[in-house]
């Protein structure tokens, strides 16, 4: 841990969000402080409902008291009777292929088609039987059959109780956020992009009042000029997602990877189909429906009857592609500013970003840390710093960007230790104590995959150096190694590299010098370096997702890197999520062990502790 780290009293803020990898954050006078999910602590992939783990980490970390929090702040100002069940089913983490059929073939197939008077999504969904291990205190209060404004007031009563009961803090502190405006606060605060020529924008599946919208920084704070509830490229990305046998809010990325590999026929085929349905609404700044299908599911099941299923992501693909740049030129004409911050789940398309970041209106591209929902807890924070600042005659124009993404659970020597004791009684694994980054970056250059479970863990979905695994990326097998004994993933998705700054040009187009911290954007390799950077590159298009990587945001990872290229001569590595397929990536020192022991890989670095399956060959 941090030691538990002091401050004196200034405005705290703790931000909660509850949906789909929940999360919680602790800001303090707009510094994020500490961040982490739910799920890596409950082991849970994309956990929902009250992340208490998450909100306790936090407040461990900083060695606060509940009583110094000033806000706390709960992305959504509240929820449906859907976004109720939806929670409390824990729908994006719980629901198996199955489960999303059967909803579609049984409640929402009869509701939206056949026009038939069914009873709640709750009870048809399996009602409270259904319900797993939560939280929240008071939930025998809710009556599901109550109308809409009144569950939805009392399910704020519980998220308000809970917080008290759980966190101490009382529940007249408690004030919820709405869910676009997060994106918007995340998309501009957390990052260095400012000033007159900057507007913002976001687009999602759903944020409530809007599902994309436009804003930019006035005197008074963040104004929202333009948007719609109906830009539903993130929804029909969801769904074409489950019409394609994977999992919403699961396997999008799945789609944008395989989309590369269709043949211009198939993806033609299938556009016909798609180009129809959106248009963009210059006034309301915003993709809107111009011819509306009757669903987002069935109607599409029922068009692509015949179609390859790599040519239906193809075009899905370039639907997407298509209007976020149209609509991203729109809001530059009619705004004059040309420089983006965008945030949102649709932000998290890196082929799209890459598109959108090489139009000649486009002056520069900012793109978050995990621009989805999962990073509203951090937009939700710089929501209330803003509005204590304006309160109090200051400018919040003084809110920091954010300094690290490293801003989840550390761990110590005894928790290494404590570890280690699972290798008590199992042969076959080598152990070696004071283990420095140049010795790892020579394993690396023999062609040991090692995974690395260092310091602080990287808040958001990609990892960053952390809690990666890392291996060279010219190595000729790499990507088949990794996938077939660790990863456990589809053959067609690429990995990603990590890049020293300096060699940045060496292997990318990136002519607008584009800040990529996070693995947000996209760029084409320099044909050159295709082969230096095979097991980093898409083979389909070409493109690395990056994380180019300055010295002063990770010394120890940067210093691996170095060591690795003065070796290899390639300043780069492979570098992937530390986690097996369908779990979240690993936290703890035992987390990394345990995942260690269900892989195949070479090594796992703990802290100052090596632990392989290979004798290490000392040069």
């Amino acid at each position: 841990m941090n030691g538990g780290k002091k401050i004196s009293k200034k405005f705290i803020v703790l931000a909660l969000y509850e949906v789909h990898m929940a999360s919680a954050a602790l800001m303090v006078d707009g510094e994020v402080i500490a961040a982490a999910h739910e799920e890596r602590f409950s082991r849970l992939k994309n956990d929902m409902g009250f992340p208490l783990q998450s909100a306790l980490f936090c407040l461990r970390t900083v060695g606060i008291n509940p009583g110094d929090i000033d806000t706390v702040v709960m992305v959504n100002e509240s929820f449906n009777h859907d976004g109720i069940a939806n929670i409390l089913f824990k729908r994006s983490a719980l629901y198996s292929l199955e489960d999303w059929i059967h909803e579609n073939d049984h409640y929402w197939k009869p509701k939206l088609l056949e026009k038939r008077q069914l009873g709640s999504y709750f009870k048809a969904m399996g009602g409270w039987d259904r319900i797993p291990a939560h939280h929240y205190c008071g939930l025998s209060s809710l009556n599901m059959t109550d109308p809409p404004g009144k569950i939805a007031s009392a399910f704020n009563q519980v998220r308000k109780q809970t917080v008290e009961k759980l966190l101490s803090i009382p529940e007249d502190r408690v004030v919820f956020a709405p869910h676009y405006l997060c994106h918007h606060y995340h998309a501009y605060y957390s990052g260095n992009t400012r000033g007159d020529d900057v507007v913002i924008m976001h687009m999602e599946g759903d944020g409530g009042r809007y599902n994309s919208a436009v804003s930019y920084q006035t005197p008074k704070g963040i104004e929202v000029i333009g948007g719609s509830n109906e830009s539903d490229l993130g929804r029909l990305y969801q769904w074409i997602t489950l019409l394609l046998g994977m999992k919403p809010y699961h396997h999008e990325y799945k789609v944008m990877g395989l989309a590369a590999y269709a043949t211009e026929g198939e993806v033609e085929k299938s556009y016909k189909i798609l180009e129809p349905i959106f248009r963009i609404d210059d006034e309301k700044k915003a993709v809107v429906y111009n011819q509306r299908p009757t669903d987002l599911y069935f109607y599409f099941q029922e068009q692509f009857r015949g179609h390859r299923f790599d040519g239906i992501a193809g075009a899905l693909q370039r639907l997407l592609e298509k209007f976020v740049v149209k609509w991203a030129k729109s809001v530059i004409e009619t705004t004059g500013r040309h420089s983006l911050c965008y945030g949102g789940g649709v932000a998290m398309n890196v082929k799209a970003n890459m598109l959108l970041a090489q139009q000649d209106a486009v002056r520069s591209l900012y793109v978050p840390l995990s621009p989805a929902d999962e990073s509203n807890v951090i937009g939700a924070g710089y929501w209330a710093t803003e509005q204590y600042l304006l309160r109090n005659d200051k400018n919040p124009e003084t809110i920091p960007a954010l300094k690290s993404p490293y801003l989840g659970p550390d761990f110590n020597c005894e928790e290494v230790s404590l570890a280690l004791e699972s290798l008590e009684g199992k042969n076959g694994f080598q152990i070696k104590e004071k283990t420095e980054g140049e010795e790892v970056a020579k394993l690396l250059a023999r062609g040991w995959t090692v995974a690395v479970c260092q310091g602080n863990s990287e808040f958001g979905q990609r990892a960053l150096g952390n809690r990666s695994i890392l291996a060279h990326p010219s190595l000729p097998g790499i990507v088949n190694k990794i996938n077939k004994q660790i990863k456990y993933r589809d053959f067609w998705m690429p990995f990603c590299p990590t890049i020293l700054d300096e060699d940045q040009h060496r292997y990318l187009e990136n002519p607008k010098n584009l800040r990529a911290d996070y693995m947000t954007l996209g760029f084409p390799v320099n044909p050159s370096r295709l082969e230096t950077l095979q097991g980093v590159i898409h083979p389909g298009d070409g493109t690395a997702r990056p994380q180019i990587l300055r010295r002063e945001q990770n010394h120890g990872y940067y210093d691996l890197i170095k060591s690795f290229k003065s070796l290899t001569g390639t300043g780069a590595l492979l570098n992937t999520s530390f986690n097996l397929h369908g779990e979240p990536m690993v936290s703890s020192p035992r987390d990394a062990l345990d995942t260690f022991f269900r892989s195949n890989l070479d090594a796992v670095w703990i802290g100052d502790v090596l632990v392989s399956r290979r004798q290490i060959e000392h040069s």
